[in-house]
């Protein structure tokens, strides 16, 4: 099976799904984690305990409040989490080269790309997604979908969507096309939903950083190992990208922005069914029998 499995839980995936039940202080020290992922877990737990500003012992219950023996198991982790971090489809092709599999092929893709979509999927906390589905059915927001080199294909899709439910959602190509110039008028009233998987672009993540600068809300979706353009993401939702291949999947991201559109038409209700169908007619498609 490809590294990274859907089985196996993230140190973020860990803090996601523990952090309702943490103590405050606990909480504050998660959060200073996932404030700069995997960055600061890395150093000593004095370090991690300056940034969260509480004890290295809050540290030390904080790591075994998400399921480690103690802040050198959960740094272990995270070192071990670097390497399914930067994997690239040749060097995971190199790894998974001559691993035997039984069945056929089309079999075995089909039961990882479920288990992978319903794992990760499931333990996006409902807040944050009923959060994301908030932000981008308010109309008095301008909401635009940025991909990467590959994940534009799943920004592009949510947003030809979110075009025929409400007016002022656009798409941009790539992150790259944005220049300091295309950022002078965002504000407040500006929300980018951003896609960010990992061999993550660094123009993704600066465009991040300058968006929350400038003070538009961002809605993140990115793998179970975060993009460091969480640390500026207001909503964070992680998605596998286990794949039967080298290549990483995009199917989870896919069926969760499919999902965010069927709750945007819920909550708008009547107003976007007719814009819908102001659509359908405004384009003029004609249909086969």
């Amino acid at each position: 099976m490809p590294s990274g499995s859907a089985a196996s839980r993230t140190v973020a995936q860990r803090l996601h799904d523990s952090m309702a039940s943490l103590s405050p202080q606990e909480r504050r020290a998660a959060r200073a984690l996932m404030a700069d992922y995997p960055g600061v877990g890395l150093s000593t737990s004095a370090d991690l305990a300056q940034a969260a500003g509480v004890s290295p012992a809050t540290v030390v219950r904080f790591a075994r409040a998400v399921g480690y023996s103690g802040f050198a198991d959960l740094q272990a982790a995270l070192l071990a989490e670097l390497t399914d971090r930067r994997a690239s489809p040749i060097s995971r092709y190199a790894a998974e080269s001559g691993v035997g599999s039984d069945g056929h092929w089309l079999d075995r893709g089909l039961e990882l790309t479920c288990q992978a979509v319903r794992q990760s999927l499931g333990h996006i906390p409902h807040a944050e997604v009923d959060a994301a589905v908030d932000l981008l059915a308010d109309a008095s927001k301008r909401v635009t979908c940025v991909g990467g080199r590959y994940s534009v294909i799943v920004a592009q899709y949510l947003a030809i969507h979110l075009q025929q439910l409400r007016p002022g959602i656009t798409s941009r190509a790539d992150a790259q096309g944005f220049g300091m110039a295309s950022t002078i008028d965002v504000g407040r009233h500006d929300v980018y939903v951003i896609y960010d998987m990992r061999r993550y672009q660094r123009s993704t993540v600066d465009l991040a950083r300058r968006l929350r600068s400038r003070g538009a809300r961002i809605i993140l979706i990115t793998d179970p190992w975060l993009s460091p353009a969480a640390s500026v993401a207001e909503i964070v939702l992680p998605t596998s990208v286990e794949s039967p291949s080298p290549f990483d999947s995009m199917a989870p991201a896919f069926v969760l922005s499919e999902l965010l559109i069927g709750a945007v038409l819920s909550r708008l209700g009547e107003p976007a069914v007719r814009r819908m169908s102001d659509f359908e007619e405004a384009s003029g498609y004609e249909m086969l029998p």
